[in-house]
Parts: structure tokens; C-alpha cells; sequence
């Protein structure tokens, strides 16, 4: 009983520090989402969607030329057995299939038009747990109607679905994630033939963390984490005959993460976070038709990894966000066939971050702030005019 008592009050402790916090909190503070409890966390667990209702979250950043990139509001509904509704929608560019590294694989006619449609997040409380879900919706399609010459239609079009599902005790004490994610496009040319298709378009993962109150000022958090991902693409369009396969193209990824984290609470409205683990992700390419002529694999073991972050008040009005990660990395590039090549590297692969919390009664502004200006000074002071005063921010309003 008296464990159950201190793990409340700890928990209690660091949601009064986090309740109103965003995606640049979490990153400015060590990209620590996993292991700090914040509304940025239903993104990795939706279960915690029920424990945040009533908000209005923007997310802005140069990322693009559209520069208020994400818009969501969490609806509750009911009183006796109320549950909580999030719907988000992005301005930001167009999601392709890739191969799992970032790389189109689809060699589309036309750019894709916009296909990022809604996020929707969904959470209650059944028996003692808070259920959660989250799906996303990804579609954009064209077709050109060419009847001069009178000829088939052009098709080009991507859609992607993903859905997850997760659980939380009502005592806060664990959360357990599940995501699925299928795609699917059509590509095929003026002539009506299929130029591209997809064989086998899927991820999954699996996740879970589990919090550990030691004493009123600790608190370790144990997680995790399993990815895997297979993104398969046949192409007829090699050489200009659609009437053949001309090489069938698997990419498969496997990620395991396992670490333990640790928050902080040293002092009223003072967090420190720490994250220490270990990361194996394995790529793998694979071409198979006509005959085996191409393997490629990419081995990333980062043993271990660091991320560290602070969030403390200055001012009632005024926190200050600080983080760096540091990923000791051991690469393994490696190339098959046709020829046996192998590249091997070591390196650290370290990011450090500054940020700031503004708060005004409801409105909370979090940033993503550039040193530049702290070394520079504003541009009307230096004259530089080339920098950035934040990265991203993010502002969120609750509606109460």
C-alpha cells in the first residue's frame, strides 16, 4: 500500500509538471518522449488519450513552405461515462511508399498530390484501464482520361492505413502499445497497362514501458520497443515492356529497442530526465527476379544510447528546455551480390537542444529555440539576417 501510495504521488508529481506540454517539449528535452509523461505520448500510446481532454495543440515549423503544419483538438463527450475524441490535420507534403530508409521506390509519372487526410485518437476508461486507438488515413489518387487517341485511363495513387491500439491500468503504472500499418498504390500508364505494384506493404510494431517510484524524487522507467516492417515493390517498367516482370524488390527492416529511463524531481517545477538502452536495427534489400542478383544490408547496433534532458521554471511565466542524445553507433554496410563489398563504421551520432516554455493563464508556447540567436543576437541587432529564431514551436490551449 504504501508503494502504491509514493508511485501516485510521483506520478501526480511529474503529470502537474507535463499536462500541458507538446511534440517540441518532449524533443527539446532529449527526444524523450518514451519516458516522460506528456500529451505527446498518444502518438506512442494512445491509451493516454482519455488522460488529456479538452485541448487545442498547432504545430508550426520551417519543415516546409507551409509553416503551420499540424492543427488538432481533443472533443470530450459525456458525463457518467465520458470518452475523449482527437482529430488532427497536417498541411505537410505528400507521404510516398519508400524503402524503409527514406527512398521513394515508386518511380510515380507526377508528384503525388497531398494524401494526408486525418489522424483520429480515441479514449475511454473500460473496467480499470484506459483504452485507447489511433488511426490514421493516407489517400491521394489521379487519373487522366486521355481519349485522343482513345486509349486507357492513367492511374496513379497511394494510400496508406494505420491503426493502434493501447492500454493503460487507471493506476498509471504501465502502458502497452500495438500499431498496424498496410498500403497499397496503383501505377499504371497511359496505355492501361501496371508499370508498378505493390508485394507485400506492411508495419508493425510493438511497445511497452513500465514506471518504477523510488522514493518521492525517482522514478524508472523500463521500456521496450519491436518494429518490423516489409515494403515490397514489382516493377514491369524496366525495359519499356509491360508485359513482363522485370525485377521483384523486397525491403524488410527489424528494430529492437530496449532501455530503462529515469525522471527526476529535485526541486517544485524542476525535471531532469535520463535514458539509457540499447538498439538493434537491421535493413535488408533484396532482388529476386529474374535470378538473385542483388542483396544489400545495413546493420546499425547502437551500443548503448544517451538521451538526457532538463525542464525548470525562471519565471512563473518562463521555463527553460535543454537535451542532447547520444547514439554510439556500429554500422555494418554490406553489398552481396554481384560483388561481396562490406563497409564498416564507428561513430557517436549526437544532438543537443534549447528550448523554452512560455505559459500565459491557458495558452502554453513550447520552442524549439536556434543558439544563433543568443550568439548573434536578433537579426535587427547583427545584421545577419540568416538564422532562424526557432526551429518549430508548438502552442496548445486548454479548453476549460
Amino acid at each position: 500500500m504504501k508503494k502504491l501510495i509514493t508511485l501516485t504521488f510521483v506520478l501526480l508529481l511529474l503529470l502537474s509538471l507535463s499536462s500541458m506540454a507538446t511534440d517540441t517539449r518532449v524533443m527539446t528535452m532529449g527526444d524523450n518522449n518514451n519516458v516522460l509523461l506528456d500529451d505527446a505520448n498518444i502518438w506512442l500510446y494512445p491509451s493516454r488519450t482519455f488522460e488529456y481532454p479538452n485541448l487545442a495543440i498547432g504545430e508550426f515549423s520551417n519543415y516546409s513552405s507551409e509553416t503551420f503544419n499540424q492543427f488538432g483538438i481533443h472533443w470530450k463527450f459525456g458525463t457518467d461515462n465520458p470518452f475523449v475524441l482527437g482529430t488532427y490535420f497536417t498541411t505537410l507534403p505528400a507521404t510516398y511508399p519508400t524503402n524503409l530508409m527514406g527512398g521513394n521506390i515508386v518511380p510515380f509519372d507526377f508528384s503525388l498530390l497531398q494524401n494526408r487526410r486525418i489522424d483520429l485518437f480515441y479514449g475511454r476508461v473500460i473496467s480499470n484501464y484506459n483504452f485507447g486507438m489511433h488511426f490514421s488515413l493516407t489517400h491521394s489518387s489521379q487519373i487522366h482520361e486521355l481519349t485522343t487517341p482513345a486509349v486507357d485511363n492513367q492511374i496513379e495513387s497511394f494510400g496508406y492505413y494505420n491503426f493502434d491500439v493501447g492500454l493503460t491500468p487507471t493506476t498509471d503504472k504501465w502502458d502497452v502499445a500495438v500499431a498496424f500499418g498496410i498500403g497499397t498504390w496503383t501505377d499504371e500508364s497511359a496505355s492501361g497497362g501496371t508499370q508498378t505494384e505493390p508485394d507485400g506493404f506492411y508495419d508493425f510494431s510493438l511497445m511497452g514501458r513500465y514506471f518504477i517510484a523510488n522514493g518521492p524524487n525517482y522514478t524508472f522507467i523500463p521500456h521496450v520497443g519491436f518494429d518490423y516492417a516489409k515494403h515490397g515493390i514489382k516493377n514491369y517498367n524496366l525495359n519499356g515492356d509491360l508485359t513482363d516482370l522485370d525485377n521483384n524488390t523486397q525491403y524488410t527492416r527489424t528494430v529492437f529497442d530496449i532501455g530503462t529511463g529515469l525522471n527526476y524531481t529535485p526541486a517544485t517545477n524542476v525535471l531532469g530526465v535520463f535514458d539509457f538502452g540499447f538498439k538493434y536495427d537491421y535493413w535488408k534489400q533484396e532482388v529476386d527476379v529474374p535470378t538473385p542478383v542483388q542483396e544489400n544490408t545495413i546493420t546499425n547496433t547502437i551500443v548503448p544510447y544517451f538521451k538526457i534532458g532538463l525542464d525548470a521554471d525562471v519565471f512563473k511565466w518562463m521555463d527553460i528546455r535543454l537535451g542532447a542524445t547520444s547514439n554510439w553507433t556500429y554500422e555494418t554496410d554490406e553489398y552481396k551480390q554481384p560483388a561481396n563489398n562490406k563497409w564498416k563504421y564507428r561513430y557517436a551520432d549526437n544532438e543537443t537542444y534549447l528550448g523554452f516554455g512560455f505559459h500565459w493563464n491557458r495558452l502554453n508556447v513550447d520552442t524549439y529555440t536556434d543558439p544563433q540567436l543568443f550568439l548573434n543576437g536578433f537579426d535587427f541587432i547583427s545584421g545577419n539576417g540568416d538564422g532562424d529564431m526557432n526551429f518549430r514551436i508548438s502552442a496548445s490551449y486548454e479548453m476549460k
